[in-house]
């Protein structure tokens, strides 16, 4: 999950964000909304870092510069998703603005009420004039007193409208950064899981990548058929899942490929893991369905490397794909450090 906020968190975050928007240019829009819930929301840092270093060196932010942080840094929605949030997002916002305008309506009027009974007395002191004075403010404390509590309310509603449009946000960035099969990460999600890890890699917390890829898999379809070799990539995902712990991610990167990276895991441990899942397939059997005997003989094989601070992702991935390509050739089923 994206984002853990409790209700009195995401109520906090409502009106940070309502504070942060009215400091700059740009206009009360779904996207000016997005990026700063995301920004204060504490979960992309890099977007973070650019709003303060756009901050620092020049002015306000408006518009255009909004919208650059959300393509970014946000827009990782599919249209009909995005679509949906954007249209909640302008309902939340025109209904606050609305009830904000009815409050402050509601204030200056009894600012002019207030004005009003105290010039009253200064211009006719008197026990009967301050008693008419006296009844006047109560009612229009009581008015007041009616229109904060409706303000009140309506503001409650408005935050419950936002925990469940954080709720949808954060289905929908789930399921962009699944693959639909397997339920693991698909590339689009591994991107991302990758970025956050090798920022902390940076800092010398190790950092490994296990690339995975089943053994002669165009023979298994042709032998088998293509939905028997779902099912086989259907295994060798829950495989992985069962074999990783804590934050730990497997991703399908296409195909029969997989991807599984392992923080604070080094190369000892990499391939420790490497060899367990490499053995649990070899004895695994999948059964065909309407067929009795299970199919087995189904191997994998992987290639791991350690992550070097410093180096770009694709440096990092190449490696592992050499120590896989090390695999293969070498007769595969067997897993090879690079």
């Amino acid at each position: 999950m994206r984002y853990s906020h409790t209700r009195a968190q995401s109520a906090e975050l409502l009106r940070m964000v309502l504070q942060r928007m009215g400091q700059h240019e740009a206009g009360f829009t779904p996207h000016c909304y997005a990026v700063w819930y995301e920004c204060l929301a504490g979960a992309n840092h890099k977007l973070s870092y650019d709003i303060d270093e756009r901050i620092a060196e020049g002015p306000p932010l408006d518009d255009a510069a909004i919208e650059q942080l959300f393509d970014k840094y946000v827009s990782e929605l599919d249209v009909d998703a995005a679509r949906e949030l954007q249209a909640g997002a302008h309902r939340i916002l025109d209904d606050l603005a609305r009830h904000t305008a009815e409050a402050d309506s509601r204030a200056s009027e009894f600012g002019s009420s207030l004005e009003k009974s105290a010039n009253r007395l200064v211009e006719m002191p008197g026990e009967d004039v301050l008693g008419e004075v006296v009844a006047a403010l109560q009612a229009d404390t009581g008015k007041m007193r009616t229109a904060v509590q409706e303000l009140s309310a309506n503001l409650q509603s408005s935050r419950e409208e936002v925990d469940e449009l954080k709720r949808a946000l954060d289905k929908a960035q789930i399921e962009v950064q699944t693959d639909p099969m397997t339920g693991a990460l698909n590339r689009r999600g591994f991107n991302a899981r990758l970025s956050e890890m090798v920022e902390n890699a940076q800092d010398g917390v190790p950092l490994c990548l296990l690339m995975v890829d089943i053994d002669h898999f165009k023979k298994i379809n042709d032998t088998f058929g293509h939905l028997f070799g779902d099912k086989v990539i259907g295994a060798i995902a829950a495989t992985l899942n069962a074999n990783v712990k804590g934050r730990d991610a497997v991703a399908r990167l296409g195909g029969e490929e997989f991807g599984v990276l392992l923080p604070e895991t080094g190369p000892e441990g990499g391939m420790v893991l490497a060899e367990k899942i490499r053995a649990a397939i070899e004895k695994a059997r999948i059964r065909q369905s309407g067929k009795p005997e299970p199919v087995g003989g189904i191997t994998i094989s992987l290639g791991l490397t350690a992550y070097i601070p410093g180096e770009d992702h694709e440096t990092f991935i190449h490696r592992a794909d050499q120590a896989l390509y090390a695999s293969k050739t070498a007769g595969r089923n067997r897993a090879t450090l690079a």
